[in-house]
């Protein structure tokens, strides 16, 4: 069932429920303030609710890419290029650095900042039930954290993800050897080869994995830690609209997200964004024409041009966010009208920082990587080259 049709579904039953019982003994009269009461009813619950923000603030990072600290204040602390950010049960975020090879908890005030994993070097070690500070990162990308506070991380350079638990502070190898190749589809995901795991979200009790080195999307059973290809070949070239997933080619997938009917996937390489739709299990193109370019805000997303994007989130059925990466902006496709705008960032393309405030396109990013829908609508942004994490209001 589309959302669409769930919604009609939800209004109708809610309609047959609310209707005064006046209305029954005049059919004609009846349905005509039925009709109309539904289709208000429909269009107040159908029409997208994408937010409309209108500040920027920096929440963490002092823009400085400087020596690591464990914990401190968030705005003295530097952030070295910020990727992946993930929010917690209780408000909190976690962050990636990239520079600095850690991951950093983000307190739910966005007061204070502490390292829970990585030594600050880069570096291959670590097993499983080491405590998490104890182990080594190298180039970490991504984070994703579980119902129960569990945090996931793509290990990008040691061609690994891992775990960090919840309740201990250890760390738990999931998927790849540290060995950069491909292989282990059927088997154990701790004895598989991964080429850059760039990419990691979290998907019920699967975890998906944007292998991006071998073109392909993996997926892990949590339960049973088998590893299995769901898309791509191996082969660099973009998908076929309609295509069956696992026939597809995959140019360069570098960011993944889920929801209940889709899996999306950024291309970096192609310039363009997919989605898997879960029914069929095929491939459908999002937005971006492939082409490397800024272009398109106001048209129809699949026709944009977009250079380099690195991040997504979404918001189910309504609106997906991009980090147009070599464009430094944050966009956004209304999956009501298929049209793409741009959210943050000079429309010209243009990479800097220029403070925090209103007239969004007139605010500076430079390479933005991760965003993180949070609840009440916001979107936190890892600004990368900027070294903060800021955050945009509404």
């Amino acid at each position: 069932m589309t959302h669409r049709d769930s919604t009609s579904s939800l209004c109708d039953l809610t309609m047959s429920r609310s209707l005064p019982h006046r209305f029954l003994r005049s059919p004609r009269r009846n349905m005509r303030r039925s009709m109309l009461m539904l289709t208000i009813f429909v269009g107040l619950l159908s029409t997208p609710a994408a937010a409309q923000y209108r500040r920027i603030e920096t929440i963490a990072g002092n823009g400085q890419s400087g020596a690591l600290r464990f914990q401190g204040r968030a705005s003295a602390l530097s952030v070295a290029n910020p990727f992946g950010i993930q929010r917690q049960k209780d408000g909190g975020l976690v962050i990636a650095s990239f520079d600095q090879h850690v991951l950093y908890r983000l307190d739910a005030g966005y007061s204070a900042l502490e390292v829970i994993a990585g030594t600050g070097s880069a570096g291959m070690n670590g097993r499983s039930g080491d405590h998490a500070v104890k182990v080594m990162l190298n180039a970490p990308h991504e984070v994703q954290v579980d119902g129960v506070g569990n945090i996931y991380v793509a290990d990008t350079s040691n061609h690994r993800v891992g775990m960090v638990e919840a309740n201990t502070g250890r760390w738990l190898s999931v998927a790849g050897t540290g060995e950069r190749g491909f292989s282990g589809d059927g088997g154990l995901a701790s004895e598989a080869k991964l080429d850059q795991a760039y990419s990691i979200a979290l998907d019920g009790d699967q975890l998906l994995i944007a292998d991006l080195g071998n073109h392909r999307i993996r997926q892990v059973d949590l339960r049973t830690r088998i590893i299995t290809t769901i898309c791509g070949t191996g082969e660099k070239s973009a998908p076929i609209e309609g295509g069956r997933a696992v026939e597809q080619a995959l140019a360069g997938p570098r960011s993944l997200a889920a929801d209940p009917q889709n899996i999306w996937i950024v291309l970096r390489e192609g310039n363009s964004v997919w989605r898997i739709d879960r029914s069929s299990n095929r491939t459908y193109h999002v937005a971006g024409m492939g082409e490397k370019g800024f272009s398109g805000d106001g048209e129809g997303a699949r026709l944009a041009r977009l250079n380099g994007p690195k991040g997504i989130a979404v918001n189910p059925g309504v609106a997906v966010f991009i980090a147009d990466t070599e464009n430094h902006a944050v966009r956004m496709v209304d999956l009501a009208s298929q049209k793409i705008s741009t959210l943050v960032g000079s429309p010209r393309g243009e990479g800097g920082f220029n403070g925090d405030g209103d007239e969004l396109t007139k605010r500076l990013l430079k390479r933005p990587h991760g965003i993180c829908l949070l609840p009440n609508g916001d979107l936190v942004i890892g600004d990368s080259e900027n070294h903060r994490v800021r955050i945009l209001t509404q």
